[in-house]
């Protein structure tokens, strides 16, 4: 059974995602308690924004791990990275845009998404496949890593926008992406 904290997160992130100024009032309303139950949670809005921070890093870094478990070969160890940040991405974007506005990128530096090693899997792969000759050697690793994100926003961005279909949004990033680093299937 879903704790409360756990069902007033789960209603914050869908209700956020939709709308991100949604009120407290209204993620209450969603998790089915009161807001009096919420604040017994978090004490205010930005308390609850930090948790559903929290619970996307946990989440994101899960599933990455999955994707970068999913097969024995490289590019599709990537391919599947990419997918899975997409997915993550599209649960979560409002978390990336609100803290966007407080330098989200600082989260990197504090070492935020280097749970259970995700990051360095994804560089050593980059790495591996620069030293193998399958990925432009002109560009450089962090550069790299940059154009991924990139990539994953512009999916999300396009689904959200309605100019693309989520089906087709994979296939679109996937081909964007190989294409940018050179990478030869």
């Amino acid at each position: 059974m879903e704790s409360t904290r756990a069902k007033i997160i789960t209603a914050a992130v869908r209700c956020f995602r939709n709308n991100p100024s949604d009120t407290l009032e209204k993620v209450a309303e969603e998790a089915g308690v009161s807001r009096r139950t919420l604040h017994r949670y978090f004490e205010n809005r930005d308390d609850l924004i930090e948790s559903c921070k929290n619970e996307m890093l946990v989440s994101c870094n899960k599933a990455m791990i999955i994707a970068y478990e999913s097969d024995p070969g490289p590019i599709k160890k990537i391919r599947n990275m990419l997918f899975a940040a997409i997915e993550q991405g599209a649960n979560y974007a409002f978390v990336k845009r609100i803290y966007e506005r407080s330098n989200f990128s600082d989260l990197d530096r504090k070492k935020e998404f280097e749970s259970d090693d995700v990051k360095s899997k994804w560089f050593n792969l980059i790495k591996d496949l620069q030293k193998a000759e399958r990925i432009n050697t002109e560009l450089t690793i962090p550069w790299i890593f940059n154009l991924f994100g990139s990539v994953i926003e512009t999916a999300i961005y396009a689904v959200e926008s309605g100019d693309v279909a989520k089906n087709d949004s994979r296939n679109f990033a996937w081909i964007s992406f190989k294409g940018a680093i050179g990478l030869n299937e």
